[in-house]
C-alpha cells in the first residue's frame, strides 16, 4: 500500500469518490503530484481518522481504492518487487516471515495438511508469495476486487475477508467442510478463531486485544524471522 501511494496512484483519475469532501480532495490530488511523502502520510490520517469513527471494517473497506485503477498483473509485479526488496531488508519495518510459523507449516505439510490463507489483503498480492511456503495459489482466500474492462476497480467481490467474512468464504471454498485449527494476530480474525472445530490460536502482537473465550495465545515477542541466507 505505502508502494502505491508514494508513487502517488497516478493511474486512478480522480481521488474525489474517495475523498468526498473538497477540500480534502483537492489537497490530496495536489500533493500526489507535488509531495508523495505528504500525500502517503495524509492519506494515513484519513484511514485512522475513518476507523476511529466508523470501525476497522469501514477503514479496511475504504482502502480498497488503494489497490484498484491497474490490472491484476500490474498489481502483482509491484508486490513481487517489493517482497524481494523486504527480504534484503535489515530494519525492523522489514515485511519478512517468522522463522516459527514457517516452521509450523512445514511440519503441518508433512502431516498432509491442507492449509490455507485467509487475508484481509487483496488475493493477487499473497498468492505472489504464497508457493515459498509450500501453499497453493488456489488456497489463498484474500480481497477480491471487481475488474472493469481489465482493471482493479475499488468495488468489492462479497464476502469480504474480514471478520465473519474469513469464515463464509473458508466454508465457500472448502465446501462448507469448516476447518480445525485457525490462527490470526488481530480481531478481524477473531471470529475466525472462534468457529474452529478444535482449537483457535491468538499470536499476540502485544496490541492489548482480547480474543475470544477459549483462544489459546501465543506470543510473538520474541519471534525471530526467517534467517536470510
Amino acid at each position: 500500500m505505502c508502494e502505491l501511494l508514494k508513487a502517488g496512484v497516478p493511474w486512478i483519475h480522480s481521488l474525489s469518490p474517495f475523498f468526498p469532501e473538497p477540500v480534502v480532495s483537492e489537497k490530496m490530488e495536489t500533493l500526489r503530484k507535488t509531495d508523495t511523502q505528504s500525500f502517503m502520510d495524509e492519506v494515513w490520517k484519513y484511514y485512522e481518522s475513518k476507523i476511529e469513527k466508523e470501525g476497522l471494517e469501514a477503514g479496511y473497506r475504504w482502502s480498497t481504492w488503494i489497490f484498484s485503477g491497474r490490472t491484476t498483473k500490474e498489481l502483482q509485479t509491484t508486490a513481487s518487487i517489493v517482497w524481494e526488496r523486504h527480504q534484503k531488508d535489515t530494519s525492523p519495518q522489514a515485511v519478512q516471515a517468522f522463522y516459527p510459523m514457517s516452521e509450523l507449516v512445514k511440519e503441518l505439510e508433512k502431516t498432509g495438511t491442507k492449509i490455507w490463507i485467509v487475508t484481509a489483503s487483496p488475493e493477487p498480492v499473497i498468492q505472489m508469495v504464497s508457493e515459498l511456503w509450500g501453499i497453493p495459489k488456489q488456497n489463498v482466500l484474500g480481497m477480491r476486487l471487481l475488474e472493469k474492462n481489465g482493471t482493479l476497480s475499488h468495488e468489492l467481490i462479497e464476502p469480504f475477508t474480514y471478520g465473519i467474512g474469513k469464515v463464509e468464504l473458508v466454508n465457500l471454498a472448502n465446501g462448507n467442510q469448516g476447518y480445525d485449527i485457525a490462527f490470526g494476530d488481530s480481531e478481524n480474525d477473531f471470529p475466525m478463531l472462534s468457529h474452529v472445530r478444535s482449537k483457535g490460536i491468538f499470536l499476540d502482537r502485544g496490541k492489548k486485544k482480547i480474543p475470544p473465550n477459549g483462544t489459546l495465545i501465543q506470543s510473538v515477542a520474541d519471534w525471530k524471522t526467517i534467517p536470510k541466507p
